[in-house]
This record gives C-alpha cells, sequence and structure tokens, in this order.
C-alpha cells in the first residue's frame, strides 16, 4: 500500500483497527425535527408542505456551527453591562471572541476565524446591537505602504469588507453561526485563501437575539458593513488596514452599492472601491420580472424588514392572512431562506394583488433603489444574462442610468454570457480577485463607464445552479 495513501487515510485506519463502526452520515444528522399538528393546522400546511418544511428546517440546523440555536450559545448573549436604553456609539465593540474555536465549522483549514459583537447604526440612527466575524488568512497578502488604524506595522492584514447574501431573516440565519459561513466558495474563502482578512457583518436581527430583521432595507444593512469594518478595526489597531474594499453578491451586492451611495454622502476613510456581483438594483422591478415563486418568499421578507423599520407598516399591508401565518411560523421554528423556500413556494396567494401600489412600497422603492443616485467609485458590477433572481435587463438599466446621470464616476459593468445568479462570482472569480489588488495596489481608474460582454473561450460553459454543498465530516476522512 504507497504510504501517501496511507498518510491519506490514517484517520479511517484508525477507527477500523479500534473496531469502531462508521455510521451513515447524512445531510441532517443534527436534527430530527418534526412540526406539531398545531403549527400544520395554524399555517394551513398540506402533508407535502409540512414534510419538505421538516427536512428543509432539519438541513439548516444540521449546519448550525455548534449544533444548537444561536439562542444557545453564549458568545450571541449580550452582557449584563449592555444598556439598551443608553448603548454605546454604532462601531463600538460589545464583545469580542479573538479565536473562535473552527473545529465545528467547514472553513479552509489554514484560516482562523474571530467573532464580535458590536454596535450597528439603525436605519433611524439610533445605536442596536449586531455581530459579525472575521476570517484570517495564514499570512497577510503584502501592499506596499499599507498601514493599520495604529500606523505602520510590518504585518498588515488588507481589508474587505463583505456583505453576504440572502441567508434568512431569522435570527438563526447569521453567517457566523453556520459551519460553511453561509457564502463559503462563493466569497469569503478564496478571499481570504488569497490573503485578506474578511470582515463580515450578520446584519442587525441575525445572531443577536430581540431585534427584527429589517430584511433588504439596503442603507441598513449598508450600515451595518461599515459598523463593523470600524468596530474590526478598533478591535486589532495593529493587524487591520486602514484601507478596505467592499464586496457582496445579491442581496450582499445590493447592500455594497448602497454602502457606495452612503460612502458619497458620507466618506468613511480607508475607502477603495466596491464590487457588486448579480445585484439588485431596483429590488422592486426585480420582482416583476422574476417567478412567481420566488416573488413570494422575497415579498414576505422584504414585509418584515419594512415592519422593523416603518412605524406605519402592517404586514396585513401586503400579505395575505396566509402569508402571515407562515410569516408567524418561520418566526416560530427559527427557519432560514431553505424553510422560507418551502413555506412561500406553493400555489397558495401569498401577495394582496395591490401590495405593490401601497404607500408603503413607494417609500421601499425611494429607499433601497440603487439606480440613480450619486456613488463614490470606483465600482465593479458583474451580472450574469440567465440570472432568475437579479434580472439582466434591469441590472443594465440601472447601470445605464446611473452611469448617464454621474459620467465622471468610474464604474466598470460586466456581462457574462450563459451565467446565472450565483456561477458569475466563479465565472469572475480572477476578476475580481485582481481588481481588488488593483485597489490596494492604488492603482487609480479613469472616470466613467466601462462596458463588456464576457463569453465562455471554449464556446460553452456550465452555468447553471449549483448542485453541492459543503458538508462537514464527522470522521475527519
Amino acid at each position: 500500500m504507497p504510504s501517501r495513501w496511507i498518510s491519506a487515510y490514517a484517520p479511517l485506519l484508525a477507527l477500523v483497527g479500534a473496531q469502531s463502526l462508521l455510521q451513515p452520515q447524512t445531510d441532517t444528522f443534527a436534527s430530527n425535527f418534526t412540526l406539531t399538528a398545531a403549527q400544520i393546522a395554524a399555517s394551513n400546511l398540506t402533508a407535502a408542505e409540512a414534510h419538505n418544511v421538516e427536512i428543509a428546517l432539519r438541513y439548516e440546523r444540521s449546519n448550525y456551527a455548534d449544533g444548537a440555536s444561536v439562542t444557545l450559545d453564549p458568545f450571541y448573549k449580550l452582557p449584563d453591562s449592555y444598556n439598551m436604553s443608553h448603548p454605546p456609539p454604532p462601531g463600538t465593540i460589545i464583545k469580542l471572541e479573538e479565536f473562535t474555536n473552527t473545529t465545528s465549522y467547514t472553513i479552509p483549514p489554514t484560516l482562523t476565524m474571530s467573532r464580535f459583537l458590536y454596535t450597528t447604526e439603525a436605519l433611524n440612527g439610533s445605536s442596536v446591537p449586531a455581530s459579525a466575524y472575521i476570517l484570517w488568512p495564514y499570512t497577510p497578502r503584502h501592499f506596499r505602504g499599507l498601514s493599520t488604524c495604529a500606523g505602520n506595522q510590518t504585518d498588515v492584514f488588507p481589508l474587505v469588507g463583505l456583505a453576504h447574501g440572502t441567508s434568512g431573516q431569522t435570527v438563526e440565519c447569521a453567517p457566523s453561526h453556520i459551519r460553511s459561513l453561509w457564502d463559503e466558495f462563493h466569497e469569503p474563502f478564496p478571499l481570504a485563501l488569497a490573503g485578506y482578512a474578511v470582515v463580515a457583518p450578520d446584519y442587525t436581527g441575525l445572531g443577536v437575539a430581540g431585534i427584527p430583521s429589517p430584511y433588504f432595507v439596503l442603507p441598513s444593512q449598508a450600515s451595518d458593513l461599515f459598523r463593523a469594518i470600524q468596530a474590526a478595526q478598533s478591535a486589532f489597531p495593529s493587524m487591520l488596514s486602514k484601507d478596505f474594499v467592499l464586496m457582496g453578491q445579491s442581496q450582499g451586492a445590493a447592500v455594497t452599492w448602497s454602502a457606495a451611495q452612503r460612502q458619497a454622502q458620507r466618506p468613511v476613510q480607508g475607502y477603495l472601491g466596491t464590487v457588486a456581483v448579480s445585484p439588485f438594483t431596483d429590488v422592486l422591478k426585480d420582482i416583476e420580472a422574476d417567478a412567481q415563486a420566488q416573488n413570494n418568499a422575497r415579498v414576505v421578507g422584504i414585509a418584515q424588514g419594512l415592519d422593523a423599520v416603518l412605524p406605519s407598516f402592517k404586514l396585513s399591508d401586503w400579505l395575505t392572512d396566509a402569508a402571515i401565518a407562515r410569516h408567524a411560523l418561520l418566526q416560530e421554528i427559527g427557519g432560514c431562506g431553505v424553510t422560507g423556500s418551502q413555506l412561500f413556494g406553493g400555489q397558495t396567494p401569498f401577495l394582496k394583488s395591490d401590495w405593490n401600489l401601497t404607500s408603503s412600497a413607494m417609500w421601499y422603492q425611494n429607499t433601497s433603489d440603487n439606480s440613480n443616485k450619486p456613488f463614490a467609485g470606483p465600482m465593479l458590477v458583474m451580472q450574469g444574462d440567465k440570472d432568475p433572481n437579479a434580472n439582466v435587463n434591469v441590472t443594465t438599466n440601472s447601470v445605464n442610468s446611473t452611469c448617464a446621470m454621474y459620467p465622471e464616476n468610474s464604474l466598470h459593468y460586466i456581462e457574462y454570457s450563459d451565467m446565472t445568479h450565483v456561477p458569475t462570482l466563479y465565472a469572475g472569480q480572477h476578476t475580481w480577485v485582481d481588481w481588488i489588488a488593483d485597489r490596494f495596489n492604488k492603482i487609480q481608474v479613469a472616470p466613467g463607464c466601462v462596458k463588456e460582454m464576457i463569453y465562455p473561450t471554449r464556446g460553452r460553459a456550465n452555468g447553471g445552479s449549483q448542485n453541492w454543498f459543503v458538508d462537514f465530516d464527522l470522521y475527519g476522512i
């Protein structure tokens, strides 16, 4: 038997040698959840829907990093000294876990992780608690002249602020609580493996209990991103760079575009630019162009977001009684995106016919529309032309109108042929990695808009949906 084979399979051989019996490992090994008859009746679930919700929630719970609810992890509990009535100002560290135990995470083995609680800025300007993580590379990528907030240092970790795609709207959906950090090989892993320290907020309402999630109210999440960076830099003043780049995909790209708008109005020192991949630019138009099943789950989520920030709004302004009942169930069981898709993916009417004509819909449009507003460049926007979520025509129109209004701003728009929502990240990975490096190298970008269309060099691409996920290896094989 080759020695390298023995080395690679030593853990399995040790198990066999000790007469231990391997048990089948499934993607639901951490949960045996079942709905009660009362929950099924209150939500008017069919037998098939109830079954699918149970399977979906078992899958989500199997991916909790510690195998238990976020409410049982003492890290996410606010310290007794925290005063909700008189909180510290936004950007303040509340609690720091400098070295997170990553044995129950599925992150690359050379990376380390920190988690922290901090104060962020709500839409009304108040200070509220939230959670975030930092993913650290084995060694930092070096850039000439890079310094920290504490001044020049020998080993400076260049900082990328990462806004995650939709994980869900309940407290259980914090990426820092998920084994793979939710976006895994889409963004955080390749960024950290390329030598960047990744600072990623969970978003308000995810992780720290007791605060409803302002889901898809983009300026709120944009503040989460800036305040998490501020807090992380204060926690590691001699390690994290003062300069930073923002990056996001899907909801995260909508957040970073909103953050670039925030930067134009409220400049933060150290900002170098923004990457937005598969962005939602005009959310209501994206919803109009989307499939009805997708509309249901997204609109229900946005309704929750409005309910969290708009005093005059009620869920019943947009949602039917059936949707409100299922939203209550989602909150009760702590379901995230996969469970939500099962609750709201059927043929039941969940949205009122005139929901998008209400005054609250117009308020939302004005608040979260990323089109036609000044932004701080440079910005790299990447979009797949077969994206079923962030519609290519909506994104292109937003880019065109924004460029026409602000022709001196730097925006590079790349459209990828035959690419869907997440695969666009993979198609353009070397491009966005190089673009981020150019920003830290202080390579200047000419003003104006540049647009290009990219086709697969071999004439064919596997641009379909991802058909795999990162699972936890119980046996270290």
